[in-house]
């Protein structure tokens, strides 16, 4: 689904698209977050939804690749809430191999998964299936220590950004009807994730 879609969108700041109007303090303020605050707990990754390459360490919370460049497709334990930021951490970056880290969203619970229904490759195995949406991180991105956050809207859309810079628009039209669930694929020369608070 993605594919078709994703080739035809270009990678795009939107740090000018402002959506919202917030009042205070006798000052304006135009954001693209949402007028209330979300206090959620941060997610972890799912403990038995993941690719055969991947060690889970006893908290959910740091992912690490073993073995090979792919079969590291992982997903968060529960579902993510509209607006709520994805945080991880690339805390092992590896020069061995071509490209890097893949994420998105699933409106499919991975929980009901076999573990022969995960692919190798969330990109383009996953973003085939009808209920997935993904893409890869830029490899110049994908250094060591870096932060990736991304989150959806409820108007469908889908924006990453890196150690709190602008924000990229990166999808449109994702279905917001159904939960959905955090896709991480950690593939290439992304080694190791920490989902962070």
């Amino acid at each position: 689904m993605l594919a078709a879609t994703d080739a035809t969108l270009q990678h795009r700041p939107v740090g000018s698209r402002q959506y919202y109007t917030l009042f205070g303090s006798g000052m304006e303020r135009r954001t693209s977050a949402p007028p209330l605050s979300l206090n959620l707990e941060s997610p972890r990754f799912h403990p038995h939804a993941k690719g055969k390459n991947i060690r889970l360490d006893s908290q959910l919370r740091r992912a690490t690749r073993q073995n090979s460049f792919c079969d590291g497709v992982t997903f968060s334990q529960r579902p993510v809430q509209l607006y709520q930021k994805v945080r991880l951490q690339l805390t092992t970056v590896h020069s061995g191999w071509s490209g890097a880290l893949r994420f998105g969203f699933t409106s499919l619970d991975p929980g009901e998964l076999a573990s022969a229904d995960i692919p190798k490759y969330a990109c383009p195995d996953l973003v085939m299936r009808p209920g997935y949406w993904a893409t890869a991180l830029p490899e110049r991105l994908a250094l060591r220590d870096s932060v990736l956050a991304f989150w959806a809207d409820w108007h469908g859309r889908v924006f990453y950004s890196v150690n709190e810079g602008e924000p990229v628009l990166f999808h449109c039209d994702l279905s917001t009807g159904r939960p959905l669930w955090a896709i991480i694929d950690i593939y290439g020369i992304t080694q190791e994730v920490t989902l962070l608070g």
